[in-house]
């Protein structure tokens, strides 16, 4: 008797994943925190649930959480992101109430040791994960509440769903052959991010959509937690994950992308099926009994350092020597909000001038005209980004790389890429998966009912 692998016991640990993640990239976000304020808490309903208030300060709190993690930025990004973030907190409510009725309790002690374990896999203390959150004013509830939401939900689903999934001996002789022919050719394992085009006159818009996506994934942005928000493909709950292809398997249009793109790398948008898709290949698995070290793996795409020539433009508001408190903290905030949202030259003049800023472009320089520690900054601040805001002569500055900043590596994971030689699939990893995913389908149409049945008043606008 083999123990049989839920889907459901990892889904916690992507969570935390990004959190470690924007745990390392916190140095680089300590000028927009500093400026952060703490937002007042507020009961205003959201939603209600079941006669369950679901508060426009938790929305609030959930949605700086999901940027913060995934490295977006900006207002338009927010408000994408409300609706979707929305009906996360009401599933999670609905998963809540659920487990509370079938007695599953989740403790403080549960809640520790899933903190602890995670941060451990990742060589990070649990304190730095709460640091994190205070100097981005996200309160640590909200965290918690999000793994407590996972775990409990995990919990009752193995309890609930789980001794009724029944794999059969000729189900798993059937997948069994399918795999091992299968094995026999190259596949990719592939991430997606979709976006659909419903009609033609909204495929420019869609265009610019996954355009946008593709923006944040080069300047560093997760795309797990991208595909999680954004992707309208089902494959979003795993974070655009859809496990191992053969090209075969794949419309003639994405085909073309994936075998073309080198493993950890991600492709420009491509026009495929039903819309728009940003393709992602983690790995390349040849055929069983390839010699792998005869196979030069394909290099992903590098980090591109700054270059010698650049071209700047700066963002000021004005702020005289004498100003009051109140009078800095409304600019600190005036410049923070730029600093998050500008995303290429072609729109920084007009989100600049909508908070009061003032935009003047530069022109081309060569960086050894520059003070090193003014190049040590542009030289970590992303192509198309703007210098974290810092106090000038007359006021607060910024200044946008428009051409020549640095490249972030595109990547659709942390750990390296790979090419690797197919193993034998065996009858034991057939059965596994096929139980995970009888159990996985079996909790969708759980949660689909719970939806059904509830009592569901939508209050945000």
């Amino acid at each position: 008797m083999f123990v049989r692998r839920s889907v459901w016991s990892t889904r916690s640990f992507a969570l935390l994943a990004l959190v470690v993640a924007a745990v390392l990239a916190i140095s680089a976000n300590q000028t927009i925190a500093a400026g952060a304020t703490k937002e007042p808490k507020t009961m205003r309903a959201a939603a209600i649930v079941n006669d369950i208030i679901i508060s426009s300060y938790d929305l609030d709190q959930r949605i700086k959480l999901v940027m913060v993690t995934s490295g977006s930025q900006g207002p338009e990004v927010a408000k994408r992101l409300r609706p979707q973030v929305l009906r996360q907190l009401i599933d999670e409510l609905l998963q809540l109430q659920e487990a509370q009725k079938y007695n599953v309790k989740i403790t403080q002690d549960d809640l520790d040791k899933n903190f602890k374990r995670i941060a451990q896999q990742n060589n990070i203390t649990v304190d730095s994960i709460y640091k994190m959150l205070d100097q981005n004013g996200i309160a640590r509830a909200t965290l918690q509440n999000q793994i407590k939401a996972d775990l409990a939900w995990n919990k009752l689903v193995q309890q609930r769903l789980a001794p009724r999934v029944s794999v059969s001996d000729e189900e798993v002789d059937r997948v069994l052959k399918q795999m091992q022919e299968s094995s026999k050719k190259t596949q990719y394992a592939v991430s997606e991010i979709f976006l659909a085009v419903d009609s033609p006159e909204l495929d420019d818009q869609i265009k610019q959509n996954i355009q946008g996506i593709l923006g944040q994934l080069r300047t560093g942005a997760n795309f797990v937690a991208l595909a999680r928000q954004f992707s309208q493909s089902p494959s979003s709950s795993n974070g655009g994950d859809i496990g191992l292809v053969t090209e075969e398997e794949l419309p003639d249009a994405i085909a073309a992308v994936v075998v073309k793109t080198a493993p950890g790398s991600i492709s420009d948008p491509v026009r495929g099926p039903g819309g728009y898709y940003i393709i992602g290949v983690r790995e390349k698995r040849l055929p069983t009994g390839s010699k792998v070290e005869q196979v030069e793996a394909p290099q992903p795409q590098k980090p591109q350092r700054m270059k010698s020539t650049i071209t700047l433009a700066q963002i000021s508001i004005p702020l005289p020597d004498n100003a009051s408190k109140a009078k800095e903290d409304q600019v600190r905030k005036q410049a923070i909000e730029i600093y998050r949202s500008v995303d290429g030259c072609s729109s920084a003049a007009s989100i600049a001038r909508s908070h009061g800023g003032n935009y003047t472009m530069i022109g081309s320089m060569g960086t050894k005209d520059l003070a090193p520690q003014f190049v040590k900054i542009l030289g970590q601040t992303p192509n198309g980004r703007s210098t974290p805001p810092l106090r000038g002569a007359s006021g607060i500055e910024m200044y946008v790389i428009c051409a020549g900043g640095m490249i972030p590596a595109q990547t659709v994971q942390d750990r390296p890429p790979v090419i690797v030689a197919q193993k034998d699939v065996t009858r034991e990893e057939v059965e596994n998966r096929l139980f995970s995913q009888e159990l996985s389908m079996l909790a969708r149409r759980y949660m689909r009912d719970l939806r059904r049945d509830a009592t569901i008043e939508m209050r945000d606008n």
